[in-house]
């Protein structure tokens, strides 16, 4: 699956087609550096990202930044813990101009209730999710740094391509000068991909 990238197409659909939920659903424009969720505090709303591009990361007590993920152009964002009455655990900070969706929490809980169609787009949604979370987990406990590099280039150009070098850093858990040595190692002097020693993309 395309990184958060899971089709909203069919949830989008049924979600127009949901009167219940149409008063409920607020467009929002977020623009480059606006939070759509911010750790430590409370946030009742899921956001539906429809064009744009979100970075998903964790901020510990001594201010380092580690990246969960990004939402590009089509995802859903929000915080389970925040949803279950308590503070996020990360921070959502769009990278770019976002337009998104948001909608209460409980309001969409409940349509999901009343709604067997859309519990199952969302069911399908969330599987997709925690696929990518489990590959996102063995990438860092079981590959190496030039692997997970090599896999993130060919899995996501366009992703790549939007990016800064220090936000990639901080997806793969490097440091900015080791990724530099990491892409000459992994891209050598023609900038083409080459596959890892003892590995696989």
């Amino acid at each position: 699956m395309t990184l958060a990238r899971a089709d909203l197409g069919k949830l989008d659909a049924l979600l127009a087609g949901c009167g219940e939920l149409q008063t409920y659903l607020t467009p929002r424009v977020f623009a480059a550096g606006d939070h759509l969720i911010r750790q430590g505090e409370d946030c009742a709303e899921i956001f539906l990202v429809r064009a744009g591009l979100v970075k998903l990361f964790y901020l510990t007590r001594d201010g380092k930044e580690w990246v969960k993920g990004f939402v590009m152009d089509r995802g859903m964002v929000g915080s389970r813990t925040a949803q279950a009455g308590g503070e996020s655990s990360f921070s959502a900070v769009c990278l770019e101009r976002v337009d998104a969706v948001a909608v209460p929490y409980e309001v969409f809980r409940a349509a999901l209730a009343a709604n067997l169609s859309l519990a199952e787009a969302v069911f399908q949604f969330q599987e997709a999710l925690g696929l990518k979370k489990e590959e996102r987990e063995y990438d860092l406990l079981c590959r190496s740094a030039e692997e997970r590099y090599a896999r993130f280039v060919a899995r996501e150009p366009e992703l790549v391509s939007r990016l800064t070098q220090a936000d990639i850093a901080r997806y793969l858990g490097v440091t900015a000068i080791a990724l530099s040595r990491i892409k000459r190692r992994v891209l050598g002097g023609s900038g083409a991909l080459r596959r890892p020693r003892g590995g696989s993309i």
